[in-house]
């Protein structure tokens, strides 16, 4: 089967600048509410420089974020092939993950209120055996504006892949339950015969 690769939708973009202003907005929210004390204790001047020290930190965040995720976005490629799932991500650093699927233990979709209310997007979450006493995902394929169908696609990969591992009826009928013991019976009585003589 051909490999699948995936790239992040645009509207991932709209959506890392509005949780970036949402942040900015409690940043600036938190600023406000601190110098409230501030200025009632030593006076509008001191509340004043809180003001603005957590304004100009909050725009060089936030103008360091926008300059930082148009990178971030096309840094994400995903590829979805027969026994693994590999994820590219990183500016600075180029980040190459295999998840191979004999590890895989959960695959989960996630669209967080953002995702629903405004951009229509998921993210795909596979969590392996190494990730089982963590929280988190061991992977996450983000910003998939189809996000059901890359989970079902991933899914019959998976199921294809453990039922090729696994033994079939077939196979299991051919080889008699018996059959495998017998033949390293009758092979240790050849080497005990041999070693006898």
């Amino acid at each position: 089967m051909a490999t699948h690769t995936l790239t992040p939708s645009s509207r991932y973009v709209g959506k890392l600048v509005l949780v970036m202003a949402v942040i900015a907005a409690a940043i600036m929210l938190g600023g406000l509410l601190l110098s409230w004390p501030i200025g009632l204790d030593e006076g509008p001047q001191a509340a004043g420089r809180v003001i603005l020290v957590c304004f100009l930190l909050d725009v060089l965040w936030f103008v360091v974020g926008l300059l930082l995720v148009g990178p971030y976005y096309r840094s994400l490629r995903y590829e979805i092939l027969d026994d693994e799932v590999i994820v590219h991500v990183g500016i600075w650093t180029k980040s190459i993950k295999h998840v191979p699927y004999r590890t895989v233990t959960n695959l989960k979709t996630n669209r967080d209120i953002f995702d629903r209310w405004f951009f229509n997007l998921g993210s795909l979450n596979i969590q392996t055996a190494g990730m089982s006493g963590n929280k988190g995902a061991e992977e996450s394929l983000v910003g998939l504006p189809n996000v059901q169908e890359v989970y079902e696609i991933v899914g019959e990969r998976l199921r294809r892949y453990r039922g090729a591992m696994s033994p079939n009826a077939a196979e299991m009928e051919a080889a008699p339950a018996g059959s495998t013991l017998d033949a390293m019976l009758d092979e240790l009585k050849a080497i005990r015969t041999a070693l006898e003589k």
